[in-house]
Formats: structure tokens, C-alpha cells, sequence
């Protein structure tokens, strides 16, 4: 006999609206309950919105590649690029589910990893915003656009350290926050303030790595066109 009490009688449709219309109820019924079905749909669903970018990408293509360069079938591309971005989120999320609990443990909250997969698992919510985002307004206006302070960056400066870390102040970053805040809070059962400077930390952190990666990463590409191996 079932209770309609029990968090096992809310669908998981409901979940998924829920971690975003109503965070900190939906957040405390799944570290009671965890579940990874919702977790792996927002995966695959991002990768699929993700798909625009990559076909608007591919239809511009010709016009920024040299005549005469073999170029492998958009097909090919395409799932190559769905592929990859489904393994690489399937990688990141019990990397960061790890990191929660290591981190949840250090504030003296032992976690149980299960409840931190699911948590972690259920943030990727974010990812889908992004993704229904941007594919309304390549639909509507036919060009991408970078949402935030990197907005009006050249492509050359959103590829810098600092176009790196403009490009990524925006919307999605601060609903990330605001969620990883409420679903932390519940997770390591602390108070939101202190869940939410964690959290702001760890985006901290992530952000000045991706920015020393592309600091790098020019100045590799000025090496290499300094000694000659660079594109002619």
C-alpha cells in the first residue's frame, strides 16, 4: 500500500520541474530518496539541444575553411560531437559527485555517494537551459550568441584568459550557483550560506583553470607560430 507521503510517489517529471520551480523541497526528496534516471535525460537531452550549435557551426563552415581542405561528413561531425559530449559529462558527473562528498566530509557532513550522484546528477539541469536557450536564438536570429560580460568580445577574445573568464559571468552560471547552493545545503544538511560560498569557491576555482588553460593554449599557438610550425 502506498503513502502519499512517500518521496516515491512523485513522479520524476516531477523532479525535474521541481529542481527548478521549487529547488529546496525537490533537492531535500532526493538526497532522501536518490534516483539517475532524470540525471542521464538531462545529459542526453543537452547533448541533442547541443546539436544546433554544432549543424550552425557546420552550415558556416565553408566560409571560414580554406578551399581545397578535406572535410570530414557532417554526419560524421555530428555524431562525433554528441558522442563526445555525452562521455564527457558522463565522466564529469561522479568526478563532481566525488567532489561534493570529499568536500561534505571535510566540513565534517558524511555523505553517502549515492546521495551525492544524484544531486550532482540533477544540477545538469543548468546545461539543459543552456542548451533550449541557445537554440531559440540561433532559430530566431540565425547567429549564436555568447550570453554575459563576454557578449561583446571578438571570437579572438573569448578564446583568452580574460574572454574566458568574462564569458563565463552569466545567467546560466548564476542559476548554476543558485541551485548548487540549494541542492549542497541539503546534501551536507548546512545552512545555505555556507553551502552557497562553497559553491561560489568551487565556480572560482573551475573558472581560473579553464582560464590558465587558455592562457596556455595561446601561448603555445604563439610558440608554434614563432619557430615556424604554425598554419601558413
Amino acid at each position: 500500500m502506498s503513502h502519499p507521503d512517500s518521496p516515491l510517489n512523485k513522479s520524476l517529471l516531477a523532479r525535474a520541474v521541481g529542481v527548478l520551480a521549487d529547488p529546496g523541497p525537490t533537492f531535500e526528496e532526493i538526497v532522501k530518496s536518490p534516483d539517475y534516471v532524470v540525471p542521464v535525460i538531462f545529459i542526453i537531452l543537452a547533448g541533442l539541444l547541443g546539436l544546433v550549435s554544432v549543424a550552425h557551426t557546420l552550415k558556416t563552415m565553408p566560409e571560414l575553411v580554406p578551399s581545397g581542405v578535406p572535410m570530414p561528413a557532417k554526419s560524421v561531425t555530428i555524431g562525433i560531437t554528441l558522442i563526445t559530449f555525452v562521455v564527457g559529462q558522463f565522466i564529469v558527473w561522479p568526478l563532481r559527485a566525488l567532489i561534493f562528498s570529499g568536500i561534505g566530509a571535510m566540513i565534517g557532513s558524511r555523505v553517502d555517494f549515492r546521495k551525492s550522484l544524484a544531486v550532482s546528477g540533477y544540477l545538469n539541469v543548468t546545461l539543459v537551459i543552456s542548451g533550449i536557450i541557445t537554440a531559440i536564438v540561433i532559430a530566431a536570429t540565425g547567429h549564436p550568441i555568447v550570453l554575459g560580460l563576454g557578449m561583446t568580445l571578438s571570437p579572438q577574445q573569448l578564446t583568452t584568459a580574460w574572454g574566458v573568464v568574462l564569458s563565463n559571468i552569466n545567467v546560466f552560471s548564476l542559476i548554476y550557483i543558485a541551485l548548487s547552493s540549494v541542492a549542497l545545503a541539503k546534501l551536507w544538511d548546512v545552512k545555505l550560506s555556507k553551502a552557497a560560498l562553497i559553491t561560489i569557491i568551487m565556480w572560482i576555482l573551475v573558472i581560473a583553470v579553464s582560464a590558465g588553460s587558455a592562457h596556455l593554449g595561446s601561448k603555445l599557438t604563439q610558440f608554434q607560430v614563432n619557430v615556424g610550425v604554425g598554419p601558413h
